[in-house]
């Protein structure tokens, strides 16, 4: 079947807080969870795992940067310079942590999410402006079609 001519059985409109909270969240809280219950030095092959990177990009990120061990300083270090998509997403985040508010800009490009679909959020919520603790407000407004595939 030509990939234009799916059966709307393929199609699926998913809400952006449903994606937040069955992959996103959940990332961010294991690596929490693994900073605050381990004790550093922190094993390559785990933090890799924790990342979702192959090892070797964190050995080889290591040693381009001369990082000798895993510990926290050189944990954050790691996911300034590694290609998972958590580690982007931790970097734009970080971009924006100085504010105690974001716009429908400052959404969109921390999670990816088209302008115009944040933007119609904000619009439906009548907001200029949300914080951090209301995001899901604005998450549940913004839906996108994922493609299911058996």
């Amino acid at each position: 079947m030509p990939m234009d001519q799916f059966s709307s059985e393929c199609i699926s409109l998913v809400s952006f807080d449903k994606i937040y909270d069955q992959n996103i969240r959940p990332q961010l809280e294991e690596i929490d969870i693994y900073l605050k219950s381990s004790i550093p030095p922190y094993n390559a092959y785990e933090v890799a795992f924790l990342l979702s990177v192959k090892p070797s990009e964190v050995l080889d990120t290591m040693k381009k940067f001369q990082i000798p061990v895993l510990n926290q300083m050189s944990f954050f270090h790691l996911i300034v310079h590694l290609s998972s998509p958590i580690c982007q997403l931790i970097k734009r985040q970080w971009r924006y942590s100085h504010l105690n508010y974001y716009t429908a800009e400052h959404i969109a490009a921390i999670y990816q999410i088209n302008i115009h679909k944040v933007t119609k959020a904000f619009e439906e919520l009548d907001i200029e402006y949300v914080k951090p603790d209301r995001l899901h407000e604005v998450f549940k407004r913004i839906h996108t079609t994922l493609l299911l595939f058996s």
